[in-house]
């Protein structure tokens, strides 16, 4: 995954899914893959990150820069809940909440 998608467009993170879309049509145009192979394959890299409706929401909420991060909070937090031994009706009680 590519450091900063937003970046790499030339975008700011409040931009449409229609925004995102035009922004990378024009670079594509702009960067070929026989002219500028590395930067084309960075911008591929990046609109397909945020075109992904839940990618680009993590990044935008979460302000990271990597699903994998994300996965990794996701995964450390299970696992303290793991520890903490808390009774199953209790999570899912607050899971409706």
């Amino acid at each position: 995954m590519i450091a900063d998608p937003y970046q790499v467009l030339g975008i700011e993170p409040s931009a449409d899914t229609e925004a995102v879309r035009k922004r990378y049509l024009e670079l594509v145009r702009q960067y070929t893959p026989e002219r500028a192979p590395e930067r084309f394959a960075e911008i591929r890299a990046a609109y397909e990150t945020l075109r992904d409706p839940v990618t680009s929401l993590k990044l935008r909420l979460f302000d990271l820069r990597s699903t994998d991060t994300f996965d990794k909070l996701i995964a450390e937090e299970k696992q303290h809940l793991w520890r903490q031994r808390i009774p199953t009706d209790v999570l899912l009680s607050l899971a409706d909440a």
